[in-house]
């Protein structure tokens, strides 16, 4: 039985995320609290936990503070944030830490499903209904990575996994400035903006399965693909 906490976000919404956690066969809900410093509290003196919900409204207008908060708790226990970010925090989320970020306007089994992923060590992003970069931005399609050449789709597929241009390039023997180069050549192709929305992309057009294959292997499929 997997323990969550539900930290943050208005105390009736945590109460709801609390029922519906219950629900689950698989998780329950070992404690909820209203702000960072109480979690904090609750992580210090030793609270089990296999996942920390956090509700994306703890530190609304310092997301610095928010991705240091992730990286004090994914410490402790794996971390999902609750409730849609700018898309453009997606990128600095899920390099602090966050193993699962998801819209406010999911479903109780779209969110069920993605705590048992991330309890399984799989890596969730689910932006829902949040807004577009652009009205001009193509609907995500399967079809849309075919415009991405290999290169292109292995580093999409290695930053969706939390790893920087720094790290991309040493582990693929590339300079950082021509890993950077294939990420903004993405960013055109795709008619993107941001870097979060390329993360945002990669799992929205099935290049990344989070929960059932690791990013590590589909970047080595990806090495030997035609």
């Amino acid at each position: 039985m997997k323990k969550v906490i539900v930290a943050g976000g208005p105390t009736l919404v945590r109460a709801a995320l609390a029922k519906v956690i219950d629900s689950s066969d698989a998780m329950r809900v070992t404690g909820t609290v209203a702000h960072s410093e109480d979690l904090r509290d609750l992580l210090d003196v030793g609270a089990a936990a296999d996942i920390v919900l956090l509700d994306h409204s703890l530190h609304p207008a310092e997301p610095h503070e928010f991705t240091a908060l992730i990286r004090e708790v994914r410490a402790a226990a794996r971390t999902v944030v609750f409730g849609a970010p700018n898309a453009q925090e997606v990128d600095a989320q899920v390099r602090a830490g966050a193993t699962g970020i998801v819209a406010a306007d999911i479903s109780a089994a779209q969110l069920i499903a993605a705590l048992e992923t991330v309890s399984r060590g799989g890596l969730v992003v689910a932006l829902g209904t949040a807004p577009a970069v652009s009205k001009a931005q193509p609907r995500v399609t399967p079809e849309l990575t075919r415009d991405l050449s290999r290169r292109e789709r292995e580093i999409l597929t290695m930053l969706s996994s939390g790893q920087d241009s720094a790290s991309i390039a040493r582990d693929l023997g590339l300079s950082p400035l021509t890993v950077k180069t294939h990420i903004t050549h993405m960013l055109s192709k795709l008619g993107i903006r941001q870097r979060g929305h390329l993360i945002a992309f990669a799992y929205e057009s099935g290049l990344v399965v989070p929960g059932i294959t690791h990013t590590s292997f589909i970047a080595n499929a990806l090495r030997t693909a035609s």
